[in-house]
């Protein structure tokens, strides 16, 4: 694998080097090169197109000449933000930009394109088949996701290991953990791991209801037993009978919802509100809270009785900041995940995104990663996440992440010195870039084309 790598890097060097000398000679090279490659004209239509890329293809190299590259390909990016129109646009290379590119047999391939600047308006494009690698990628990634939880860390594994371990029984499980960890995605990995995964998942999330519309909710009520209640309605333990209730936010339940838990868990019984006659039910209670359960019994304020019924089997969800290992994979399973939803070709991040992940205290927690995710997938123009893309709330909190300098010259080198540009990759104000430049000692000059 590193020896195609060595090739295809000695490819595109060679093309630059014959780009920056002299456009005489380039259909020659690009016919013997090992990898796809094509030369398109100022319109986008297709001068040269070598026989590898025939062959990844499966086109014959002379019917390509003359046709409108978008049209030919059936390219996934197409546009001003293409790997060539870039190429074009600043007169820089632009190099292992990701697209799927459909074959004469209707087959889609994966790609990294390099698209280099040959001058009058032409690009040579070289073309490396990444097909089997996202294939790969995608059965990795299919292994390492638990039922929507992404386990690449060792906390996160362990905590799949011990949901394995307690959901074939009917045990009640505690599930700790600070706001956005994933703990209903957690108590779904159990109950479908269980045997009653065939049966209904309910979640509840106590703290989004007053005590009497909660009593209400999960115990249902008579006909007349309040204002309003002009039918018997089942509740939400009802409506579970054969599966599994989630209770989110145990910790907020009144005392006197907390007398009628205790008695679902230790009778498996419940009454509905202005009902005198029991009811049986048959459930499973997955119970979580961000608070300190033990403390708030200390303190008076959860029964003790009902903390230990509750507490028979615990997990605790280590916050995001503690596992930065899953960080890189769980952006990566959230932009696959909206990108298919949403139909937007993305898919990546740049280094210096994926640097200011790693380096976020992440306070929301996973709920939060997935948050920034989907807001940079709508504001992406290109086939990668950049840090333009991001919020800019979150733009603002990672500055001191990255180092200012470091970001002034990776948006100058991308744009050929252009400040405009820049600046618009950089999501800020072209004046607000030259004062910046000024204080990191970074020179304009230093990045124009010859």
């Amino acid at each position: 694998m590193s020896g195609l790598q060595d090739n295809e890097s000695v490819a595109t060097n060679r093309v630059q080097q014959y780009a920056e000398s002299s456009t005489a000679g380039y259909d020659s090279l690009l016919r013997i090169l090992p990898i796809g490659a094509f030369v398109i004209d100022g319109n986008r239509k297709i001068e040269t197109f070598n026989p590898a890329a025939g062959d990844l293809l499966g086109y014959d190299a002379g019917a390509a000449p003359g046709h409108n590259c978008a049209e030919f390909f059936g390219c996934s990016y197409c546009g001003p933000s293409c790997a060539a129109a870039v190429a074009r646009e600043t007169e820089r290379a632009q190099l292992g930009f990701p697209a799927q590119l459909t074959s004469q047999e209707g087959r889609q391939r994966s790609v990294l394109m390099d698209a280099v600047p040959l001058g009058s308006g032409r690009v040579a494009v070289l073309l490396r088949d990444v097909t089997d690698a996202e294939r790969l990628r995608h059965a990795l990634r299919e292994k390492w996701v638990f039922h929507g939880i992404v386990c690449v860390s060792a906390s996160t594994k362990e905590i799949v290991d011990r949901v394995r371990d307690v959901a074939p029984y009917d045990s009640t499980v505690l599930v700790l953990g600070e706001s956005g960890t994933g703990k209903e995605l957690v108590g779904r990995a159990i109950h479908a791991e269980s045997p009653r995964a065939g049966r209904p998942f309910v979640a509840v999330n106590c703290s989004a209801y007053s005590e009497n519309l909660l009593e209400s909710e999960l115990f249902g009520h008579v006909r007349g037993s309040f204002t309003g209640a002009e039918r018997d309605r089942q509740g939400r333990f009802e409506l579970a009978n054969g599966g599994t209730v989630f209770l989110d936010e145990i910790g907020e339940i009144s005392p006197k919802i907390q007398v009628k838990l205790l008695r679902v868990l230790q009778e498996r019984e419940i009454e509905r509100v202005g009902d005198n006659r029991s009811r049986p039910v048959d459930l499973r209670i997955v119970a979580a809270t961000n608070r300190d359960l033990a403390r708030d019994v200390r303190e008076g304020r959860f029964r003790e009785d009902l903390y230990y019924r509750l507490n028979v089997f615990t997990l605790e969800l280590p916050p995001l900041r503690e596992r930065s290992e899953d960080v890189p994979a769980l952006a990566d399973h959230f932009l696959a995940k909206l990108a298919e939803r949403t139909g937007k070709e993305v898919h990546g991040f740049s280094g210096d995104v994926l640097d200011a992940f790693l380096h976020h205290g992440w306070p929301g927690n996973v709920r939060e990663l997935e948050n920034v995710v989907e807001s940079a997938l709508v504001r992406a123009r290109g086939p990668k996440i950049t840090l333009a893309d991001l919020p800019e709330s979150f733009r603002a909190e990672i500055v001191p992440a990255v180092s200012a300098e470091d970001r002034i010259r990776t948006a100058l080198e991308r744009t050929g010195g252009c400040v405009t540009r820049a600046a618009r990759l950089l999501g800020v104000h072209r004046t607000t870039l030259w004062r910046q430049m000024r204080e990191a000692g970074v020179r304009r000059e230093d990045f124009l084309v010859g």
